[in-house]
């Protein structure tokens, strides 16, 4: 039982990592897509796709949209896609490495809105990563870089508003469908487009390509990241997508332009540090033939 639960907890954080990496590249995708449309019309054109991916597949696959807790798929998508729409928003004006970066400090927020509302206690080991990606998070983004003010408080208030969605995340994944729990945000972020400013052009084929990748590469993620959070606690999993950080500057650097020094390679140095003490470990072993070590308690949401 003991390894069928390691094993679950092993997929979830596969997952996430694999959900982060997306993220990353659609972050990079937004940036690009920059010349040509709004951070706000991308954020809508996301919802759209999105909400389109999500249907298809519910009705196809599962016949239809079902929900045990209506309400917790309401917060989530509020929050949700306000933390969306903020963290596109600081992509366009600044650059998909700053902003994600001030984006992905919601790990900090995670633990603090999952003590509060959600009963979930603090993990010291939690705690020790969650220091060690700061210290890079904040190594990385005193880079001298000039960026908007606009940008950079767009970008930290859609990290709060993220450190309370993910909480949601957590708790409706015990009970609901990935695919309905990102529609929920999708459905709550398609006001959006009434208020954003319409491209005169689509940029061509490249921008079209660009913004059905942010769609589709958003719908993708999304999902893997409510499957992961099936089996791993907010607190430690959301510490996860500090790779999704540090891939975001290294793609910007290498294609969108943004500048590499030594203070990124020692915050790259610390966030990988971070990623590795919140890794999961195999149990040990007793001697040869001797039972397992007891896993790890494992924090679960009210």
């Amino acid at each position: 039982m003991a390894h069928r639960r390691l094993n679950l907890r092993i997929r979830g954080f596969a997952a996430l990592y694999a959900a982060a990496t997306i993220f990353a590249f659609t972050s990079l995708m937004v940036k690009l897509s920059s010349p040509y449309f709004s951070g706000f019309f991308m954020s809508g054109a996301r919802f759209v796709i999105g909400a389109a991916l999500c249907l298809l597949v519910l009705y196809m696959r599962y016949g239809g949209i079902k929900s045990e807790r209506p309400w917790v798929l309401v917060f989530r998508g509020l929050f949700g896609a306000c933390s969306m729409a903020c963290t596109y928003a600081a992509i366009a004006l600044t650059g998909p490495g700053r902003a994600s970066l001030l984006s992905n400090i919601y790990p900090v927020f995670v633990p603090l809105f999952g003590a509060l509302f959600f009963r979930e206690r603090f993990n010291p080991k939690t705690l020790m990563s969650l220091l060690f990606c700061s210290l890079g998070a904040i190594l990385v983004v005193r880079d001298g870089s000039g960026a908007t003010l606009a940008g950079d408080l767009l970008a930290l208030l859609g990290a709060l508003l993220a450190g309370v969605a993910v909480n949601y995340v957590r708790s409706a994944s015990r009970t609901e469908n990935p695919i309905i729990i990102y529609l929920s945000p999708c459905i709550f972020g398609l006001p959006i487009l009434a208020f954003a400013p319409l491209p005169h052009s689509l940029g061509g084929p490249v921008g079209i390509i660009l913004l059905l990748g942010i769609g589709v590469g958003a719908f993708f993620a999304q999902a893997l990241m409510s499957y992961g959070y099936r089996s791993v606690p907010a607190g430690r999993g959301s510490v996860v997508f500090f790779w999704e950080t540090a891939l975001t500057v290294l793609l910007g650097f290498l294609l969108a332009g943004e500048r590499f020094n030594l203070r990124f390679a020692g915050g790259l140095a610390l966030i990988i540090a971070g990623l590795w003490w919140n890794r999961e470990r195999r149990p040990g072993r007793r001697g040869a033939a001797g039972p397992e070590a007891p896993e790890p308690a494992v924090a679960r949401p009210a």
